[in-house]
């Protein structure tokens, strides 16, 4: 794992995953870099206006998302390189339309 002091390119990154005071990015090639600032930090950057809070801990980027599996009230993301993602109750209205 890498010490990220700067953000890498969009295109590069599938998701952030807040993980007690550190932020992983989860890139394409399933590196993963680690970054002392909070996702909230990131969430509010222009620059990541489209990425999605889909949860308290998970910031993703929608174009690493394979599909959206709806059962009953629950909701689950699933990316392109597999990993399964929950969305919380009041995340939901993100995903629709």
């Amino acid at each position: 794992m890498t010490i990220c002091l700067k953000s890498p390119p969009n295109f590069e990154i599938n998701y952030f995953q807040a993980d007690v005071n550190y932020i992983i990015f989860h890139l394409n090639d399933a590196k993963k870099i680690e970054s002392s600032f909070t996702l909230k930090k990131f969430e509010h950057n222009s620059r990541l206006s489209s990425f999605l809070r889909v949860n308290k801990s998970i910031l993703l980027n929608p174009n690493f998302v394979q599909k959206i599996e709806k059962e009953g009230l629950k909701t689950t993301i699933i990316m392109q390189d597999g990993t399964a993602m929950k969305v919380s109750r009041r995340k939901r209205y993100l995903l629709e339309g």
